[in-house]
C-alpha cells in the first residue's frame, strides 16, 4: 500500500537526513475552499549553481539572507521558551498570509492592492481579491511589490511554493479560465493548483497541473526540498475529512503520478491544509482536527520513540486562541514564518516571523502546558466513564 511506503519514506529521510526533497476570510477560505493570491520577483535573488562549492556557498548566503531579511522586517520581539516571535512592519489592515521563502526574499499573499481602478472585491467577504508579493531588503518603496508576468489575475492567487532554481513555482488559484471564473455542477468555484515558469524577467506559461478537477479543490502546494515530491490539501473523493493533505510524484518529465492521501495517521475528519515540508524533511500543517488551542493550529508530524509517526502541536506564541496557519521554517538557520487572525494584529490576517530556540526534537518531551492539562481531564473523564460502565 502507497500510504505505508510513503509514511516509511518519511521516517527514512527524518533519520538519515536525507532531503524528502519541503478571521473569517480564512474560514470561508478554506472551509469551502473557495480562494485566494499574488507576487512580484526580485530576480537578483536567483542564482545558477554550477558546482558543489558553489552550491554550499549559494546556500550559506541565502541563509544569511533569510536572516538578515527577518532582522529588516522586523519592528517588535517577543519571547517565549521555544521561538523569538517578530512583529512584523509588512501587514496591510486588510489579508496578509502564505509566506514563501524564494531566494534571499520572502513572496506572501495579500489583497491590499485597493487603489487600482479595476480592483475586484470578493462578494463572499467583501476584501480585493489576493495578489502575490515579494518583499525584500530594499529600503525603499519597492521592497513590497507585485511578482512581474500573467501570473496574476483579477481573482485569487496564493499559497506559492518555489523550485530550488527559482524557474518554476505552483501555486493556488481559483477556477480560472478564458479570463474567466469557473464553476462546478453546484456553482461554486473551487481551487486548483497552477504551474509558471520564469522567462525573460516575468512569470509566465500558466498551466493548470493534470490532477485537478472542477469537482472539487486541489489547494496549498508545497515542494518537497530535492523538487521530486508536491504536497496539497484536497477534498477529493476519498478523503477522510473536510479537507485532507496529500502527496503526488513529479517524474523527471515534469508528468505528475497519481495523488496519494497521505492516510489517517496525519489526517482527521476535520480540516488538514497549508502543508509544508521542510529542508530537513519534516512535514508542518494546520489543522483543527486535533487537541489545540483553536481554531486551526500548526502542527508537525515527527516520529516518536517507536518510530510511529505523531503529531506535535507548537504551542504558544504561534499557536493561539485564533487561526495560526501557512507555517514555513528554514531549519538550518532557524528562520520562519506563520500566519494568524490572532488579536492585536494589523488586519485581518497578518504574517509573523520568528527565531526558532529550540529543535523540534525536543516537541516530544515539551507539550504546550495547556495541551497537558487538557489531556489529563480528558484521561479523567474517560477513566471516570470506563469504571461507571464497568459497574
Amino acid at each position: 500500500m502507497f500510504l505505508k511506503k510513503n509514511l516509511w519514506g518519511l521516517f527514512f529521510f527524518f533519520f538519515w537526513g536525507t532531503v524528502f526533497s519541503q478571521s473569517e476570510q480564512l474560514k470561508i477560505l478554506d472551509r469551502t475552499f473557495n480562494d485566494y493570491a499574488y507576487v512580484d520577483f526580485e530576480t537578483s535573488h536567483i542564482k545558477e549553481i554550477v558546482n558543489p562549492n558553489e552550491r554550499y556557498s549559494h546556500v550559506l548566503n541565502v541563509e544569511n539572507e533569510y536572516s538578515m531579511l527577518l532582522d529588516s522586517l522586523t519592528s517588535e520581539k517577543k519571547k517565549s521558551d521555544k521561538f523569538i516571535l517578530r512583529i512584523l512592519n509588512i501587514n496591510s489592515t486588510y489579508s496578509d498570509y502564505a509566506p514563501s521563502f524564494y531566494g534571499g526574499a520572502l513572496v506572501f499573499s495579500s489583497s491590499r492592492d485597493v487603489n487600482r481602478v479595476s480592483k475586484a472585491f470578493d462578494a463572499s467577504n467583501n476584501q480585493p481579491f489576493l495578489d502575490l508579493y515579494i518583499a525584500s531588503k530594499r529600503p525603499d518603496k519597492q521592497r513590497i511589490r507585485k511578482l512581474k508576468g500573467k501570473i496574476n489575475s483579477k481573482f485569487h492567487e496564493s499559497s506559492p511554493t518555489f523550485s530550488e532554481d527559482g524557474k518554476t513555482v505552483y501555486f493556488t488559484r481559483n477556477n480560472y479560465s478564458n479570463k474567466k471564473p469557473k464553476s462546478n455542477t453546484e456553482g461554486k468555484v473551487l481551487l486548483k493548483i497552477y504551474k509558471a515558469s520564469y522567462y525573460d524577467g516575468k512569470w509566465g506559461g500558466i498551466e493548470e497541473v493534470s490532477f485537478c478537477s472542477d469537482e472539487y479543490s486541489v489547494a496549498h502546494p508545497t515542494l518537497s526540498p530535492d523538487g521530486r515530491f508536491l504536497y496539497f490539501a484536497s477534498d477529493m473523493p476519498g478523503s477522510l475529512g473536510k479537507s485532507d493533505l496529500y502527496v503526488v510524484r513529479i517524474h523527471k518529465d515534469g508528468s505528475f503520478g497519481a495523488p496519494e492521501n497521505l492516510g489517517d495517521q496525519i489526517n482527521t475528519i476535520e480540516r488538514e491544509t497549508f502543508p509544508y515540508m521542510s529542508d530537513s524533511g519534516k512535514l508542518f500543517f494546520a489543522s483543527d482536527g486535533y487537541l489545540g488551542f483553536g481554531g486551526l493550529d500548526v502542527y508537525v508530524a515527527m516520529p516518536n520513540e517507536c518510530n510511529n509517526i505523531e503529531i506535535y502541536n507548537l504551542g504558544e506564541p504561534i499557536n493561539s486562541l485564533e487561526d495560526d496557519f501557512t507555517f514555513i521554517v528554514n531549519e538550518e538557520n532557524k528562520v520562519g514564518y506563520f500566519a494568524s487572525n490572532r488579536k492585536g494584529g494589523k488586519g485581518d490576517d497578518d504574517i509573523y516571523g520568528f527565531k526558532q530556540l529550540i529543535s523540534f526534537k525536543e516537541y516530544h518531551s515539551r507539550k504546550p502546558k495547556t495541551i497537558q492539562k487538557l489531556e489529563k481531564v480528558i484521561k479523567l473523564k474517560k477513566r471516570t466513564l470506563e469504571e461507571i460502565t464497568s459497574m
